[in-house]
């Protein structure tokens, strides 16, 4: 069973490669990326035997301890996005579960995360290469430590595994892993300014960490090197018996993921009309309720917006670092200008649903407007608030007007642009029900530039509020900033209507193509 569940993980991995040669390239730019890591990992564990020897293990405890909690909060937050192994998908099979645990845990040591982790783990003996019996007892603490990371991860994978058939966890998990990505930046300045200020505390934190299953394991070489046997004694039994506990936990959560009904966690309850019930009975209306719909249930809508809400973390943080304020100024028109071509993928992510406003004989222009309606009620009040709140907190209201219009012009001027784009090209997006960030298949340099076309187009329309926003926040003039929110709306505005009228005529020549080509993109 381990043989042909490892074969089975290798060969859909190589097939992926196999589907793309540009997929091969990144994965082996991937790949010695990750070696270097790993080499500079094994150089760093070897030249800590020449630092004194606390040093050493405070190093291998801390890292240890991340390590295994990266263990079991990655996976968590990544569900679904490996599925070769997925219990759901083995629950089909009449597997004991007692092999079967043992198959994913040698599957799990000899997959790439794994190897990568073991070569690590057994890499730290090299930090006790002068201490012999420290050595031998890193190699083994390394193992079991591997062992421990993999046990911990598969146990909460099994125990949590009827949380995945609700969708709202599998949406917010999969817009969450993305935050601290989008924030590693002041993370990192975050992290190594507390290291630094905590440089003195850090032998503490490990000495604590030593006696947690989270680096009990690692600490054992180090306490043996630096004359604490008895220690070393208690920190082996600990992890011996945290590695016993997640192994009879994983095996308590797979036989009963094993023999639960996959939709068993699915409810039936019905939640009435929803949206339906907040728009008007009109062509308009239903468009908009169900854009509504999507923007409220589709993961792939909230997670092509997950920037949002962080930008004004990103600002603050660089105007804290910085001391310049130019990025809370930008912050409303930044904001404004990443939703102006939110609508370009708009048809894309209806899929072959879209179906639904062909055979119903609704009119392009009441589908372009219905999808304007039910984005613009979300995106002028956000675009408001992240304009007037940094003003308000600088004491800047008088700019208020120069940034509006900048502002709302370009995002209004951005929906008329994209209600025509979106009915000339369709940007490759995840399927209904893949995680929204994942990259689709023929996410082409033409879908790029079709965006990036879009863009250009709206700040190029946008150019005359644009002008006097920029004229009014260099001369301080109240008179013209206004003057620049008047003509951000009415051109805007105009623009917009514009947009919907044109794409709504483009929609109705060109919507059977467009929905030929998204069955053609779906495979059906």
């Amino acid at each position: 069973m381990v043989a042909h569940l490892l074969s089975l993980r290798w060969r859909v991995m190589l097939n992926g490669f196999r589907r793309s040669t540009w997929q091969l390239i990144a994965a082996i730019i991937g790949l010695l990326y990750g070696l270097g890591i790993l080499a500079l990992l094994v150089g760093g564990l070897f030249a800590l035997s020449f630092a004194p020897e606390t040093w050493a293990w405070t190093v291998g405890v801390l890292g240890g301890s991340v390590a295994v909690l990266g263990w079991v909060v990655v996976p968590l937050l990544l569900r679904g996005v490996d599925q070769t192994l997925a219990i759901s998908k083995l629950r089909a099979f009449p597997l004991p579960a007692d092999r079967l645990l043992v198959a994913l845990l040698a599957c799990g040591v000899l997959g790439v995360p794994g190897l990568v982790t073991l070569v690590a783990g057994v890499a730290t003996g090299l930090s006790w290469w002068q201490h012999p019996l420290s050595l031998l007892t890193a190699v083994v603490c390394g193992v079991v430590g591997v062992l421990t990371c993999i046990a911990a991860s598969r146990a909460l994978e099994s125990l949590t595994s009827s949380l995945g058939a609700h969708r709202r966890y599998r949406e917010v998990m999969g817009v969450l892993v993305f935050v601290p990505l989008i924030l590693a930046g002041p993370l990192i300045v975050l992290a190594g300014t507390g290291l630094s200020s905590l440089r003195d505390d850090l032998p503490k934190i490990a000495g604590v960490l030593s006696f947690t299953p989270l680096g009990a394991v690692w600490s054992v070489p180090g306490d043996l090197a630096l004359g604490r046997p008895g220690e070393a004694g208690v920190k082996a039994l600990i992890a011996l018996a945290t590695l016993a506990v997640l192994l009879l936990l994983w095996r308590v959560g797979l036989r009963a993921a094993l023999v639960s009904s996959p939709g068993a966690a699915a409810s039936g309850r019905s939640k009435g009309l929803g949206p339906f019930r907040w728009f008007p009975a009109t062509p308009t209306g239903a468009v908009s309720a169900r854009t509504a719909v999507y923007w409220l249930r589709d993961p792939r809508y909230g997670g092509s917006l997950v920037i949002v809400p962080l930008l004004p973390v990103l600002a603050v943080f660089l105007a804290a670092t910085t001391g310049s304020d130019w990025l809370l100024y930008a912050l409303g028109p930044g904001i404004a200008a990443l939703l102006a071509v939110t609508l370009c993928a708009d048809v894309s992510y209806d899929g072959t649903a879209f179906a639904a406003h062909l055979s119903t004989g609704v009119s392009g222009r009441a589908d372009r407007a219905g999808r304007v309606i039910t984005l613009s009620l979300f995106a002028v009040p956000v675009v408001v608030v992240a304009t007037l709140v940094p003003l308000a907190v600088l004491g800047e209201l008088t700019k208020a007007p120069a940034l509006l219009g900048i502002g709302l012009g370009v995002m209004l001027t951005g929906f008329g642009v994209s209600s025509v784009a979106s009915t000339r090209f369709l940007m490759p997006v995840p399927a209904a029900g893949e995680s929204p960030f994942k990259s689709p298949q023929g996410a082409s340099l033409t879908s790029a530039l079709g965006m990036y076309a879009a863009w250009a187009l709206s700040f190029a329309f946008a150019l005359p509020e644009i002008a006097l926003g920029l004229v009014a926040l260099a001369q301080g003039s109240l008179l013209l900033g206004v003057a620049a929110l008047v003509v951000g709306l009415l051109l805007g505005g105009v623009l917009v209507v514009v947009g919907v009228v044109r794409g709504g005529r483009s929609l109705d020549e060109r919507g059977p193509e467009l929905l030929a080509r998204l069955r053609r993109a779906s495979g059906s």
